[in-house]
Order: structure tokens, then sequence, then C-alpha cells
């Protein structure tokens, strides 16, 4: 388990009573591990350098000595992050005045309008920790993670309803939830399951889409015979929608699209009859079968879920592209 899993981890056993996200990971945070926000509702948030660090005995907490003081732009205080933190080392976290978290649930956080100490929780069961990159590499687990984006009651509801939206076998989406808490990225019991970080869990996903899941949707270009393809060529969104380019284009309206990017439902040969479509390995548009379903918002608009529309822009590595990705990204993050 990296440290950045290990940071969302914890912040997903404290949910409960502290809530938490990561403003920043270890690229704009060094020499912390990542800058993350806590808070308690009702009460002010404070920000802290995290630090994710091993706490077995008290030589573990030498680091803190030369974080004591808050040193960042921000100022942030200092936090140990560790995966398990005994009772009498909180104790002496407590003693010292060194805040901390970890994936038990334990916790002792003492500033100007936050105080929360936990201690006692037991050290959790031993756990199968994947990595990031190996979990995300299932299309099975990928699906699971896009049905979840797409419907944020979903993830409440029973693993059959998971599997079922996802498309894939019971025994896939149960072992993609088990992957998903082992990581940090989903917390809570069967009754009150939830995603502890959303925003980080969809940025990994668009980083893993073309790896993982892309290549099995059956990719293949064809030519229209509509030179005026951008205006002309009208989907029905029931039976499919765009994505890439022509679906950046109509939500932003910041850029001139010159390929398109089909997502069908339908058998292809009859997308292909329906739209006079030909094979041809240069032309400008792609087709992919759809792998979610349809839903009234891209049925109306025949636009692909917008973390999808974001994933194809940031694959394509083009300039234009990756300017208008970024507009993308703050939309489905507020949405």
């Amino acid at each position: 388990m990296n440290k950045t899993d290990l940071i969302v981890q914890a912040l997903g056993a404290v949910a409960p009573f502290l809530q938490g996200h990561l403003v920043e990971t270890a690229a704009n945070a060094f020499p912390a591990d990542a800058v993350i926000v806590l808070g308690r509702p009702g009460h002010p948030e404070a920000h802290f350098r995290a630090y994710a660090r091993r706490a077995e005995r008290r030589s573990d907490l030498a680091w803190h000595s030369n974080e004591s003081e808050p040193s960042a732009p921000g100022g942030e205080a200092p936090l140990l992050i560790a995966p398990y933190v005994s009772a009498q080392l909180a104790l002496e976290c407590q003693q010292r005045g060194i805040n901390f978290l970890d994936t038990a649930g334990n916790a002792h956080i003492d500033l100007p309008g936050l105080y929360v100490h936990v201690m006692g929780r037991p050290r959790p069961r031993a756990l199968r920790y994947p990595a990031a990159r190996s979990a995300l590499r299932k299309a099975s687990t990928m699906r699971v993670i896009f049905a979840l984006m797409a419907d944020p009651d979903l993830v409440r509801q029973p693993v059959r309803s998971i599997a079922e939206a996802a498309g894939v076998a019971l025994g896939s989406a149960s072992a993609a939830i088990d992957e998903l808490k082992a990581l940090g990225f989903l917390a809570g019991g069967s009754r009150d399951r939830r995603i502890a970080d959303r925003d980080l869990l969809s940025a990994e996903w668009a980083r893993q889409y073309p790896i993982s899941l892309r290549d099995k949707l059956r990719p293949q270009r064809y030519a229209p015979v509509q030179a005026d393809w951008q205006q002309s060529l009208r989907l029905n969104g029931t039976e499919a929608v765009w994505g890439g380019e022509m679906a950046a284009a109509a939500v932003t309206g910041h850029l001139a699209p010159v390929e398109g990017c089909i997502y069908s439902w339908l058998e292809r040969g009859a997308l292909l009859v329906r739209h006079r479509l030909r094979p041809d390995p240069a032309g400008s548009i792609e087709v992919l079968d759809a792998f979610w379903r349809p839903s009234a918002d891209t049925a109306a608009s025949a636009i692909a879920p917008l973390l999808l529309v974001y994933a194809d822009l940031v694959a394509s590595n083009d300039g234009r592209n990756l300017e208008v990705a970024r507009l993308l990204e703050k939309r489905w993050k507020d949405a």
C-alpha cells in the first residue's frame, strides 16, 4: 500500500466522526506526503501537512520534532498518518502534542476549535493491500467504479445491485468492492458503505481508463459518408452517445471537433447502417461499445458522462483537448 492509499484509508476510517479530504498529494506537498483538510460538522476545518509513517514504537515519532512548527505557505499543522497506533503510543502522542490518524479509526487532533481523541480501537486484521494500479487494471473493477461514480446512491445498495448496474458478475463486483476498501477508496460496512474520496477515485479511474478498459470496448475507426458529419450525424441517446471531442464541444463550447467518438448500445452493424459509416483505419469517427446503463440524462443529451469524456480527452494526448479537459474536470467535480 503506497502512502496516498494509506492516507485515503485513514480518512475513510475516521469518516464517521471526522470528515476529511486530500487537497494536495506528494508532488505538490513536499516534504510532506499530502496536504489534507479535516473538520467536524458545524466546526471550522483545519489544514494539515500529512506524513504517512509507521508508528510501532516511541522512536518512530522522532521525525515530528523537525515538523513541530507550521512552515508551509498555508501554515498547516503536521499530522501523522499511520497504519496503526497502539493505545500506549496514542498516549505518548497526546503528551507530546502529536496529532495523528490511523486506519483503525484511532485519532488525536488537538487544535483551537477542533478536538478529537479516539484510542483503543483494535489493530485491523491483516488485509490484502493491492497496489492501486494492479487493482484498477481489472476491467470489472473499472466498471464498478464508473457505476458508483454515475449513481451516488448505488454505493449503499447490495452488491448484487452494484453488479447489475456495472454489468459485471456478482463475484467480480464483490472482489472489486473488497479491493476498493483495501485501498481506502471505500469505507464503512454493507449498510453504510460510502466513497471515502470521490475526487481521488475519479482521477484514478480517468488515468487508468485507456489502459484497463478502453481496448476491451472493441474500438474501431470508420469514415462517415457525410463530409459535414459534425452537424449532420445525429445520435439517439438511448442507442448511442457522443464521447471525446464532440461531447466536450457540446458541453463547453470551447472546441472545434475534428474527430468523433461514439459509444453505442446498438449492435455494431445496425449502427453503421443507420449512420452510414464504413470501416477505415484512418477514419475520423471511432466507435466503442457502451459499458454502462443509459440514463435519462444521457438519453436527452446524447452525451456520455463527463468523467468518461474527460478520460477520452486526456487519453488523446492532444494539446487542444487537454486544455478543454481541465474545464471538464471542474464540471464533473462540482456536479
